[in-house]
C-alpha cells in the first residue's frame, strides 16, 4: 500500500503528524508547480522536436498522452507534455483532426508551435497515419506493435492447439484442480488477446506442468493435447524463445531505430515468414524511406543515402557552417585564435550531420508505462478524480527531474 501513488497522504502517520490542507489549496499548489515545470520544459526544449503519442481509455474518457522527443548534449530527452481528454465538446470525434487540434492547443504552454514538430512516433494505426499526413511529417511506427502483429500471424497455424492449452489452463484454475496442487506449486497461466507474450508464458507453463497432468483423470483427459500436438507445441515454444528475446530487448529505453532494425533483420534470418510486418519496406510502414535514411545515418553510412532518402532527411539537416559556428562559440578562453581557425577549417571540411535522429525512439514504451501508472493512480476508489487533476498528478510524477522542493517553495511564496 505504501508504494502506491498518493498513499503517503493517506497513511495514518501522515495525517497524525502533519497539518492537512484543504482540497482547493492543494489543487492550487499543484497547478502552480505544473506551470513552473511547463516553463522549465519549454526553456530546455528546442524549437524543433518530435512527438510520441498513444491513447488510453478510462471509463467514458479518452485520453491522448504525448511525450516530447528532442536531443541535448547530455543525450535524448523525453518529457511528458500532455495527457488530456481528446473530446472536450459533445460534437468532438476520435479522429486525426481532433488529435491535431489537441496538439495545437497544448504546445503554446511550452512556447512551441506545431510547425516545430518534425516526426511522430506511435502505433501503425490509420488515425496516426492520417495525423502524420495532415502534419506533413514522417510517422515512425512502434516496433513492438509491428512485432506483435507479426507474431499473431505466425501463430495462426497453431490456433487449435493453443486454444486447447488455454482451455486446459482455465480448467486448472477451478476447484477440481486442487489435486494438482498436491503435486506442484506451479499455477496455470492464461493467454491474453492483447499481449502475445502471455501466449509464450502460457505455453511455457504448460510444458512444465505436462508431467503432472494425467490422462487417467476424467476431468482432464479430454483437454490434454495428443502426443503429436504436444510435440508441435514443444517445437513452437522453441521457436518463440528467440521472438521473446527480441520483444524483451525492445522494451529498453536506450534503443534507436538502428538497434530496432538490427533486431528485426536478425529475427528475419530465422523467421522469414515475418517479412509481411518486419521488413524495412513492409506495407504497414508509413515512412519507409525516412526510416531507411535514419538507419543509414545512425550506422555511419550517410554517404550511401539515395536522393529520395536525402530529401526525406532535409528537415533534419544541420549545415556544416552551423556546426563550425557552434564549435567556435563553445571554444575555451585558453584556445588561441589561430587554433580556432584551423578547427573551423576541419569542421567545414566534414560532411553535414543531422539533428534529432538519435532522439527518435523505435517504440512507444514510455506511453504504455504511463498508462500503467495512471491505472495505479486512479484505481477503483479514485474515479472521482477530474481529468485535469489526473493529468497534473501524472505530469509532475513523470517529469520529476524538472522540479524539487525549491520549486515548490518558490511557487508557494508567490
Amino acid at each position: 500500500m505504501d508504494n502506491l501513488p498518493l498513499s503517503f497522504c493517506e497513511s495514518v502517520e501522515t495525517r497524525r503528524y502533519t497539518t492537512p490542507v484543504s482540497v482547493n489549496t492543494l489543487v492550487s499548489s499543484i497547478e502552480s508547480v505544473t506551470k513552473a515545470v511547463e516553463k522549465a520544459i519549454g526553456e530546455e526544449m528546442p524549437d524543433e522536436f518530435g512527438l510520441m503519442l498513444d491513447d488510453w481509455s478510462q471509463d467514458t474518457e479518452q485520453f491522448l498522452a504525448i511525450y516530447g522527443c528532442y536531443d541535448l548534449p547530455g543525450g535524448p530527452r523525453y518529457p511528458l507534455l500532455s495527457m488530456a481528454p481528446v473530446m472536450d465538446e459533445p460534437d468532438d470525434h476520435l479522429n486525426a483532426e481532433e488529435r491535431m487540434r489537441a496538439i495545437v492547443r497544448f504546445l503554446p504552454f511550452f512556447g512551441k508551435t506545431i510547425n516545430g514538430c518534425k516526426f511522430l512516433v506511435g502505433d501503425n494505426c490509420a488515425v496516426n497515419k492520417r495525423l502524420a499526413n495532415l502534419m506533413n511529417v514522417p510517422l515512425v511506427g512502434c516496433a513492438r506493435h509491428r512485432l506483435s502483429l507479426a507474431v499473431r500471424e505466425f501463430l495462426v497455424p497453431f490456433e487449435t492447439a493453443l486454444d486447447q492449452v488455454q482451455q486446459l489452463m482455465r480448467k486448472h484454475r477451478t476447484k477440481p484442480s486442487c489435486k494438482m496442487r498436491m503435486k506442484t506449486p506451479l499455477m496455470p497461466i492464461l493467454s491474453q488477446d492483447t499481449r502475445w507474450s502471455s501466449t509464450f508464458s502460457m505455453l511455457e507453463r504448460y510444458i512444465r506442468l505436462r508431467e503432472f497432468l494425467s490422462a487417467d483423470d476424467d476431468d482432464m483427459a479430454d483437454l490434454l493435447p495428443s502426443r503429436a500436438d504436444h510435440r508441435k507445441l514443444e517445437d513452437l515454444l522453441s521457436k518463440l524463445r528467440c521472438i521473446e528475446s527480441i520483444s524483451k530487448k525492445l522494451q529498453g529505453d536506450e534503443l534507436t531505430l538502428l538497434d530496432a532494425r538490427a533486431l528485426f533483420d536478425g529475427l528475419l534470418e530465422l523467421r522469414p515468414s515475418m517479412t509481411t510486418y518486419l521488413s524495412p519496406d513492409a506495407e504497414i510502414v508509413h515512412s519507409p524511406v525516412f526510416e531507411a535514411a535514419v538507419v543509414k545515418v545512425l550506422a555511419g553510412d550517410a554517404g550511401l543515402l539515395t536522393n529520395e532518402e536525402a530529401r526525406a532527411l532535409e528537415p533534419f539537416r544541420v549545415p556544416a557552417e552551423a556546426l563550425s559556428t557552434a564549435e567556435v562559440t563553445s571554444s575555451t578562453a585558453k584556445e588561441g585564435f589561430a587554433d580556432q581557425i584551423l578547427k573551423r577549417r576541419k569542421i567545414v571540411a566534414n560532411p553535414s550531420t543531422y539533428k534529432l535522429l538519435s532522439a527518435i525512439p523505435p517504440t512507444s514504451n514510455r506511453v504504455e508505462r504511463l498508462f500503467s501508472i495512471a491505472r495505479a493512480v486512479v484505481r477503483h476508489e479514485r474515479h472521482r478524480l477530474s481529468p485535469m487533476t489526473l493529468e497534473m498528478i501524472l505530469f509532475l510524477k513523470v517529469n520529476g527531474g524538472f522540479w524539487d522542493v525549491a520549486t515548490v517553495d518558490a511557487c508557494l511564496e508567490k
